[in-house]
């Protein structure tokens, strides 16, 4: 039997562009899978300078093979997204189930780990391919 699949299941408090920032270096130094579920229902708005740093995290994961899904936006938040065209990058969902069946399209089974306590390996190997 395969292995399950997994992915990083990680919590946005709100939009602030510092708290975005705090979150993406958390990915990059302790991500393990290129797959994120962040679950963004608690912040109201994202201003531009939020989505870039949503959208270059999202480039990241996608060049190490996985994605970044959003769950729970706003309407506001949607319709950023929708408005600046970034929705082939940022996929978003309505909640963290429908983000795991999203997932599991490809037949796999899906398990959420956390981010590693130490430094993560994900990024540093694909620093080494590019």
């Amino acid at each position: 039997m395969p292995r399950p699949a997994q992915y990083h299941l990680l919590v946005l408090p709100d939009g602030r562009r510092e708290t975005v920032d705090c979150l993406a270096a958390m990915i990059r130094h302790h991500a393990t899978v290129p797959t994120v579920i962040l679950d963004i229902s608690a912040a109201d708005r994202l201003n531009i300078d939020t989505l870039a740093v949503l959208l270059r995290k999202a480039m990241r994961l996608r060049a190490a093979g996985g994605e970044l899904l959003l769950t729970g936006p706003t309407l506001a938040v949607r319709k950023l997204i929708e408005r600046t065209g970034t929705t082939c990058l940022l996929r978003t969902l309505p909640g963290r189930a429908a983000a795991v069946r999203h997932l599991a399209r490809d037949g796999r089974t899906w398990r959420p780990v956390p981010l590693a306590q130490g430094r993560g390996t994900l990024f540093a190997e694909l620093a080494e391919h590019l």
